[in-house]
């Protein structure tokens, strides 16, 4: 088969990037020829179709600039991109695939493309990676807490909310955005593909059509997660530093744990928007033991993890199937982690970790607090559990039969449906 990979970056930026790059390597490892459709940047990997990408743009720098070229690409761009259409056009007249996949389109590819690909009648397939369909904020946080207000396509909550950053016109933009977006023809997508249930089940509350939506989740490449059952002295936090993830849950759950326990200690791994606020907390006396890495990543995030206690993850968003917790668990890991999105479907309570409540610092606290007085087997029968769950649930092996199932049966409707024609 030909596959088309479509993602708006080319690069390793986050989980759903780290997903289609990983998704084309295995792909390629089956005998399948596989190509890219993406936007254009100094830190894309290198790829044979690059010629067809869109142009890059920098939407903090174009509106630093502050012309009106780049003010009125900074308005377009999110919402429609005739440029994406057309440069899909020629990529398509090229590879001619037999399978579209696609992942995130947002802001800069944009839904523009589908009634393209409707109009060649190939078979689409899109892996949701977040709520953007839902949410025109992405995330169903409003900076504060969830947030489902745009229901039924209400979106000019996200205006008189101030959602997108909590800036007007971030909003507005997003806000045009929705509308537009929600006004173009979805027909072209043949099934949607949700790593976690509870993001499923999300969708066919919004509308959609159960029977477009399946369920598949996540894979790791395991032999590159060699774990360590032994537990360390610390926990650990790996992600950005934003409110939706709980730093500040996190922050003060750990102050209130280490009242009663001394020894205990805390790494925060990444940076985001609060780190500035963090920096000053953690040289308080009152939040000692705590301590800021920043961006870390390669060989010392993968001696930090597998060194850790434990991994916890305090988000109070509906995360939909994190890869940080897929990692910890490879990495032999209990994950502390809150009872929310997806993640429940990850962390099996007082067995692989322990789950609370999203906002109860208190009872992270005292989650913290249980596995700290737990002896070194029983962490290290924990650890063994989450690496057993997931060698079980998210093995490439597992994924592939999955997803290669799906595209021949949408193969086998396609022609299918055109013997009907023929015959017609």
């Amino acid at each position: 088969m030909k596959i088309l990979i479509i993602n708006s970056y080319h690069y390793l930026r986050g989980g759903d990037c780290r997903h289609a790059f990983g998704l084309a390597d295995l792909l390629r490892e089956h005998g399948h020829e596989v190509h890219h459709f993406a936007m254009k940047g100094r830190e894309n990997l290198p790829c044979e179709d690059e010629g067809y990408f869109i142009e890059e743009i920098d939407y903090r720098k174009a509106l630093e600039r502050g012309c009106l070229t780049d003010m009125l690409q900074v308005l377009c761009r999110p919402i429609y991109s005739v440029e994406a259409r057309k440069k899909l056009s020629r990529l398509l007249d090229t590879v001619r695939p037999h399978i579209v996949h696609i992942h995130s389109i947002r802001h800069h590819i944009t839904k523009s493309i589908l009634p393209e690909l409707a109009r060649r009648r190939i078979p689409v397939v899109w892996t949701l990676h977040d709520y953007k369909e839902l949410c025109p904020n992405t995330s169903f946080y409003n900076g504060r807490t969830i947030c489902e207000k745009c229901r039924r396509k209400k979106y000019w909550h996200v205006i008189f909310n101030r959602c997108k950053k909590g800036s007007l016109g971030a909003s507005v933009v997003t806000f045009l955005e929705a509308v537009v977006n929600g006004s173009i023809n979805t027909d072209a997508v043949a099934l949607y593909v949700s790593p976690s249930r509870f993001l499923r089940e999300k969708f066919i509350d919004y509308g959609y059509d159960p029977s477009r939506i399946v369920h598949i989740p996540n894979f790791l490449q395991l032999e590159d997660f060699s774990p360590n059952y032994h537990p360390g002295d610390y926990f650990l936090y790996i992600g950005r530093l934003e409110k939706e993830k709980g730093l500040m849950t996190l922050i003060e759950a750990f102050m209130a744990a280490r009242a009663t326990d001394s020894s205990l200690s805390l790494k925060i791994a990444g940076t985001g928007t609060l780190e500035g606020e963090l920096r000053k907390l953690v040289h308080t006396a009152a939040c000692s033991g705590t301590e800021l890495l920043g961006f870390v990543t390669g060989d010392r995030l993968k001696d930090l993890t597998q060194k850790s206690r434990a991994i916890v993850i305090p988000s109070q968003w509906y995360e939909n199937y994190p890869f940080s917790c897929l990692e910890a668990m490879a990495f032999g890991k209990p994950v502390i982690a809150s009872r929310i999105g997806g993640i429940p479907e990850q962390v099996e309570d007082g067995v692989t970790g322990f789950l609370f409540e999203p906002f109860r610092a208190d009872q992270l606290a005292n989650k913290m607090l249980q596995l700290a007085r737990m002896n070194v087997e029983e962490i290290a029968q924990m650890g063994r559990l989450a690496r057993r769950k997931v060698e079980s649930a998210n093995s490439r092996e597992r994924y592939f039969a999955s997803i290669s199932l799906l595209y021949n049966r949408l193969l086998e409707k396609k022609q299918t449906k055109h013997h009907v024609r023929l015959m017609d």
